[in-house]
């Protein structure tokens, strides 16, 4: 069973790893952060589309505190976006977290140094649209992210060629080998691929836009 912030209050000081989170269970886990401010249907899509394309058993949602690359103008609190990614995220297979608030991590690799280990038995992967390949060479560490877990890269309209010829896409060309894609949680990182058979046309910013 995965122990996390449901019912459980974080750690009194910032420097404290949250003891209580850990998980045994022998599982193929997708990662999916992100602000999701706001959550919408197209990471619903997504997320969907991974557990049946990727062949896992659970999808987690990882509400990141603040996204580096965004501006904190239109960002709703923390809880807020988690309430909200909870409503849209209503599956059997999907859970929603705030885990790197507990890890007190502000980056993706500093997040899964600290994580991946607290869960010794599940294989994971991590799950990101084109658009986060299109920055993904801004990426704290990033040549380092490609040796932790196998990625995997869901395409996104006005992105996929874009995404495909980015400083992103040559780092992951240059480290990661073709796999199976089916398999790809079972690969040994660096390993990649890239699913081209879904267009998202949304994204939390348009949302946003429509609703001012």
């Amino acid at each position: 069973m995965l122990y996390t912030e449901m019912g459980k209050s974080a750690p009194s000081r910032a420097h404290e790893m949250p003891s209580h989170i850990h998980d045994y269970r022998k599982i193929k886990v997708g990662l999916m952060g992100g602000s999701f401010n706001p959550p919408h249907k197209g990471h619903y899509k997504i997320a969907k589309l991974a557990l049946v394309s990727l062949n896992l058993d659970e999808v987690w949602w990882l509400v990141s505190p603040q996204n580096p690359f965004k501006s904190l103008k239109n960002m709703l609190p923390l809880s807020k976006r988690l309430e909200l990614t909870k409503e849209k995220a209503l599956h059997p297979k999907f859970k929603v977290l705030k885990i790197e608030s507990l890890f007190n991590t502000t980056n993706t690799y500093s997040l899964l140094n600290k994580m991946l280990p607290r869960f010794p038995n599940i294989k994971f992967l991590w799950i990101m649209g084109s658009d986060n390949l299109f920055e993904f060479h801004k990426w704290h560490k990033v040549h380092f992210i490609s040796h932790l877990l196998p990625i995997a890269v869901f395409n996104r309209p006005s992105f996929s060629h874009r995404a495909l010829n980015s400083k992103g896409a040559f780092i992951l060309r240059n480290k990661i080998k073709d796999c199976n894609i089916k398999n790809l949680v079972t690969k040994k990182p660096p390993a990649w691929g890239y699913i081209n058979n879904i267009c998202i046309n949304f994204s939390s910013t348009f949302i946003r836009e429509a609703n001012h």
